[in-house]
């Protein structure tokens, strides 16, 4: 376990990228975007297609059942135009940050933390839609990202965090085993590197706080309620544990139209084609 001096390091490692993967250059100009008003859909479109991995993968998104598109999005100047500017940004920073810092981790680990991921985001955004006080968009790229810490942990403790996140019975379970075994939580890692990133304060937030249970408004409420929700939901039958009642309340959503969404999202296999863009 990392003393104060050394956690201290930790975070200021962290903040300035040091021991972490190189960011691309496409990914350090998608990043700029999201803080910069006056960006156009040609110059997020220069960036994307200037990298065919991910040209790929968003055009493999944008056709998902997920986004409902009727025609064949089979360039990415019209992906913007069918899905918007916002969702083609947001999508790029979730896959390409995914991308990014998964080097180095083994694939079943990667694989499993994609795919509860993009469950999350998947969920934040029914969420957003249904409390209409927070950007769906937003709500989905910040459930793509909650977890990155854990990929920072992982890059830094290597087999020691897997043994940790082995250990742990339940998410609520793995923070507290984070912070005694190498003092400090996946969550409040994220937190820093985001903010190191100068994304949105509110996404910050929200990454930092989504095992906070007092965190019921706004996108931190949002993001909170979906990962809750999703670890206490059955995608094969839309199923929801005893205790699922209260969390559902909380953002407004009744048990049948949990339900209904996921069951929609497995029904037209909008989740599997979300998980499987990043195969």
């Amino acid at each position: 376990m990392m003393d104060a001096t050394t956690l201290q390091q930790f975070r200021a490692d962290v903040i300035a990228r040091k021991s972490l993967p190189t960011i691309p250059p496409v990914l350090t100009g998608i990043i700029a975007l999201i803080d910069d008003d006056r960006a156009g859909a040609k110059k997020l479109v220069e960036l994307i297609e200037r990298d065919q991995a991910l040209t790929a993968r968003l055009l493999r998104l944008a056709n998902s059942a997920f986004f409902g598109q009727a025609r064949k999005v089979s360039t990415i100047p019209r992906a913007v135009l069918l899905l918007g500017f916002s969702t083609v940004r947001n999508l790029a920073l979730g896959v390409k940050v995914w991308d990014t810092l998964g080097t180095g981790v083994s694939r079943k680990e990667l694989e499993a933390l994609w795919t509860h991921s993009v469950q999350v985001a998947a969920l934040a955004r029914v969420i957003a839609r249904q409390r209409r006080q927070v950007n769906p968009d937003e709500a989905f790229t910040t459930g793509l990202l909650h977890d990155v810490g854990q990929l920072v942990l992982a890059l830094r403790f290597k087999e020691l965090y897997w043994d940790t996140v082995r250990k742990a019975t339940s998410t609520e379970h793995l923070v507290g085993l984070e912070q005694s075994s190498v003092g400090v939580d996946h969550a409040e890692v994220g937190s820093w590197l985001l903010e190191a990133w100068n994304l949105p304060a509110v996404m910050v937030e929200a990454v930092r706080r989504h095992h906070d249970l007092e965190a019921h408004t706004g996108l931190a409420g949002a993001i909170c309620a979906a990962n809750r929700l999703v670890h206490r939901t059955d995608f094969q039958t839309g199923a929801l544990a005893p205790d699922a009642g209260p969390i559902l309340e909380g953002v407004g959503l009744t048990a049948e139209e949990w339900q209904a969404a996921v069951n929609e999202l497995g029904g037209n296999g909008a989740l599997v084609a979300l998980v499987e863009s990043h195969a």
